[in-house]
């Protein structure tokens, strides 16, 4: 038997600790739901039973469209929560496989790489994979209008835009699930939980910042990519920066948080026109990034 005391909190809720063992053998983690049966003189509490989450995993040897959409439209009626889709992406065919994720009702590409592209239930997306796939829409983006202004391309300024779409979408997600998380702490004064949303809030806040910026840009140039060909090295150069302070801040790496910032002023003090605003905003994630590194890695007493 274990005796634990009651704890009054926020001045009028009261609360009591589980053990942990408790937790750990029923696999339980922030979050989760539990059943409490209350009586006069006792509570019983158990675990909510989850539903299956049921996911596929499947090797693609071509990527047309026609096929991709039959494809995926055929794995997506079978009930599956996550679709893992493995073959050799380019960017063309992972634009090809966000086009059709867009007409599939709760279904989100979450992480999109050369080997393989997994697709999620929205309900099933944690806030880590909202914002990492947020990542990899702008670091696309960067390099589609790298290829747009060398091949004198209007596909992939088209496909720009197509990415813009749904960076706002993911980011309407993020801070969703961002919210949802502060109506779910277990206590109100737990301030590291509260610096983490409000430092994903930031950081999610600058990268839809740089997706307008970049689509703005990608309109202009479209229009006349000869004029815009000596932009190239500070697009090279904000997307190599952009993915550095991004990494800073989820690997809390206060050295190459400090080299982005660093890096970031070099760029405002050439760059111009958008160029300059993103710039600006990529400082912005690295400031935030060095101050969370530097807060995880100072011991109090």
């Amino acid at each position: 038997m274990e005796i634990r005391k009651l704890q009054l909190i926020g001045g009028s809720s009261y609360m009591v600790s589980l053990p942990k063992s408790w937790i750990a053998a029923n696999s339980l983690k922030k979050g989760d739901e539990l059943i409490l049966h209350v009586d006069v003189n006792h509570i019983k509490i158990h675990p909510k039973k989850q539903p299956h989450s049921l996911k596929g995993r499947v090797k693609l040897n071509r990527c047309d469209y026609s096929f991709l959409k039959r494809f995926i439209h055929s794995l997506y009626v079978q009930g599956l929560d996550e679709i893992v889709v493995e073959g050799n992406f380019n960017s063309c065919s992972i634009t090809r496989i966000s086009d059709i994720a867009r007409n599939l009702m709760g279904m989100e590409i979450i992480d999109a790489r050369e080997d393989r592209v997994i697709l999620k239930c929205i309900a099933e997306t944690s806030l880590e994979e909202s914002m990492n796939r947020f990542a990899q829409i702008i670091s696309n983006m960067f390099q589609l209008l790298k290829k747009g202004l060398k091949k004198r391309d209007s596909r992939e300024f088209a496909d720009i835009t197509k990415l813009e779409r749904d960076a706002d979408r993911i980011y309407m997600l993020a801070v969703r699930k961002a919210n949802k998380l502060l109506r779910e702490f277990s206590c109100p004064t737990n301030w590291d939980e509260l610096r983490y949303v409000l430092g994903v809030r930031t950081v999610s806040k600058h990268m839809e910042d740089i997706a307008d910026l970049v689509y703005s840009f990608s309109t202009k140039a479209s229009v006349n990519p000869e004029g815009f060909l000596t932009y190239i090295p500070d697009i090279s150069e904000a997307k190599r920066l952009f993915e550095n302070a991004y990494q800073s801040y989820v690997n809390s790496n206060v050295a190459l948080a400090e080299e982005t910032i660093h890096a970031a002023e070099q760029l405002q003090k050439v760059a111009s026109g958008e160029m300059l605003s993103i710039s600006m905003q990529i400082r912005g994630i690295g400031e935030v990034a060095f101050n969370k590194s530097v807060r995880e890695s100072t011991v109090l007493f």
